[in-house]
């Protein structure tokens, strides 16, 4: 199972906050965590003041009895996004949960949605209100960077753990799109043929990509698709494939807030009707973090 020793709860006092405490009790009852830190607001989306022993049973109702001392709560008068990143920092966390509303009830404001996900230092799970706990069937877009695998590495865990736990045979997929970029008809040939050619090379890649990646115990395969809206394609595969879950590697090296997410993954962010999972190297992020916090 991946190493989610401590894992962190972002409460938004929304219909929402109910799948990500399902979520986070699963999660946390796989990989046996030794924390499971929840940050709420005292007051939820209407302003009406958050009961903590209400919330605490809430949370412990999702958990199995042996983790009920595991939990910590903490309620912040305001500003929880902050206070939620600094215990991420601060606390070393492994991975933070929250959900969200799905895209049609985000008011026309889909990209506040990856607040969070920019500025973690760690992994973000991200699930949507109505969602229920399903992790066996685990989509993998790759770009054959050193996340991408770090990511696929992950799901390959996830899925073995939750599909023994739920008698199903766990599943993994590992997608990746590419384009036929403009002028392919200088070189004599029909974008059939371009298509066909490129296709040829990515697959190549892919065979490369995957060497050393232990897939046992997983039905494991591989799937490419020309397109050139890659979160797009991402959201039909999962839908024609019933996935549950979609696990991205987010890149850390950029300078930019904006582009330590990237930009497939925030767009996957912004529309995913299931959710989805942004892995990090933990702490990669950090020195960002540490000059937006400063100025809070």
């Amino acid at each position: 199972m991946a190493p989610f020793e401590k894992i962190g709860l972002f409460l938004l006092g929304s219909p929402a906050d109910q799948a990500a405490i399902d979520y986070a009790g699963r999660i946390a009852e796989l990989a046996n965590s030794a924390k499971l830190l929840c940050v709420s607001e005292t007051k939820d989306e209407q302003h009406a003041a958050v009961d903590p022993d209400e919330l605490r049973t809430r949370i412990n109702a999702a958990l199995p009895a042996a983790l009920h001392p595991r939990v910590e709560l903490r309620l912040f008068d305001r500003n929880g996004l902050a206070e939620m990143l600094r215990a991420a920092r601060d606390d070393q966390l492994d991975l933070v949960i929250r959900g969200r509303r799905l895209p049609s009830h985000q008011l026309g404001n889909p990209m506040a949605s990856t607040r969070l996900e920019r500025k973690a230092p760690c992994s973000t799970l991200i699930v949507p209100g109505p969602a229920r706990v399903h992790m066996s069937r685990l989509l993998v877009p790759v770009d054959f960077s050193e996340h991408s695998r770090m990511a696929l590495e992950t799901a390959i865990q996830l899925a073995k753990a939750a599909g023994a736990a739920a008698h199903q045979s766990p599943q993994v997929t590992a997608a990746k799109t590419f384009t036929v970029h403009y002028g392919y008809h200088k070189t004599g040939a029909t974008l059939a043929e371009a298509a066909a050619n490129i296709e040829t090379a990515v697959q190549r890649e892919l065979d490369e990509f995957l060497v050393g990646i232990d897939t046992t115990g997983v039905q494991f395969d591989t799937l490419l698709m020309c397109s050139e809206r890659t979160a797009q394609s991402v959201h039909e595969i999962a839908a024609a494939r019933k996935m549950d879950m979609i696990l991205v590697g987010s890149r850390g090296a950029p300078p930019s807030a904006a582009a330590i997410l990237g930009e497939t993954a925030e767009r996957m962010l912004a529309s995913a009707a299931i959710p989805v999972l942004v892995g990090k190297k933990k702490g990669e992020t950090v020195g960002l973090l540490n000059a937006l916090l400063s100025g809070l």
